[in-house]
């Protein structure tokens, strides 16, 4: 059986207003430094309001921009290929999704690895430009 795949853009206009943690995270983003989220048992990164268990958390905390690899891919449908990693960064509770490089895209599962940051930064994840061998 064939599969009928259909391509629309469609205009959604809606306007998102951030909580107090993930303006936190935002804010952090714009002055290079990584905020999470925390209930002491269970940190978020970036920031967010919820545990996956439904837990809330409300506390932010500052997490060094620094951590271990733990998967790697390459996006070979999107243009440039870029690497993308899940990184666990020290402290945090989760991974986080990210591109990779300057070689850390070559790098071993469980190798240490930072992040590089922009030096125009506007408050976005995108502040962060890559992480980097550590």
């Amino acid at each position: 059986m064939a599969e009928l795949v259909f391509e629309q853009e469609i205009n959604l206009p809606y306007t998102y207003t951030a909580g107090a943690v993930q303006r936190a995270a935002l804010t952090g983003l714009r002055d290079g430094l990584i905020v999470g989220s925390t209930n002491g048992t269970y940190t978020a990164v970036p920031a967010t309001p919820f545990a996956p268990d439904g837990a809330h958390l409300r506390e932010t905390v500052e997490l060094v921009p620094e951590g271990t690899l733990e998967a790697v891919t390459v996006a070979h449908h999107l243009p440039d290929a870029p690497a993308l990693g899940l990184i666990r960064l020290d402290g945090a509770s989760q991974v986080m999704l990210h591109r990779l490089g300057d070689g850390a895209e070559t790098l071993a599962l469980g190798a240490r690895v930072k992040a590089r940051w922009r030096d125009d930064r506007c408050g976005s994840i995108d502040d962060i430009a890559h992480f980097v061998p550590a």
